[in-house]
């Protein structure tokens, strides 16, 4: 049996700097830091109530990360019968670290990459837990 990966699933945020900062974090960790262990989905997906998608949230675990407090990206998740295992929400991060602060929405810049940094290094602690043997 294959093992369970993690679905990181961000907020879609267009148009909002936290809501890139969400997808860059995600990007981040399943393409760089735990590519082995982690996927990520189209959260257009689920809203339209892709079966495939939700299949594989639904064998999986899960993260979401959103931008901001209306939580799109978990309430999503949710609507699909599954509960994430962990949510984050970016602005709570940016609010802890005002110093790393997104410059734009296509660009992020250099405040906005470090705090992609700071957020994917402390998701993939958790990824490691929900993961380990």
């Amino acid at each position: 049996m294959d093992k369970k990966k993690v679905i990181v699933i961000p907020c879609s945020g267009i148009g909002k700097p936290i809501g890139t900062v969400s997808r860059e974090t995600t990007y981040e960790i399943v393409e760089k830091l735990r590519k082995e262990k982690c996927q990520t989905v189209c959260l257009a997906l689920l809203t339209s109530g892709d079966k495939e998608t939700i299949e594989k949230l639904n064998k999986n675990y899960c993260i979401t990360i959103d931008g901001c407090a209306k939580h799109c990206a978990k309430k999503n998740v949710e609507a699909c019968n599954k509960i994430p295992d962990k949510s984050y929400m970016i602005l709570k991060f940016a609010a802890a670290n005002p110093d790393k602060k997104p410059e734009g929405i296509i660009d992020i810049g250099n405040g906005g990459s470090d705090l992609v940094d700071t957020v994917a290094s402390h998701i993939v602690k958790d990824i490691d837990e929900l993961t380990k043997d």
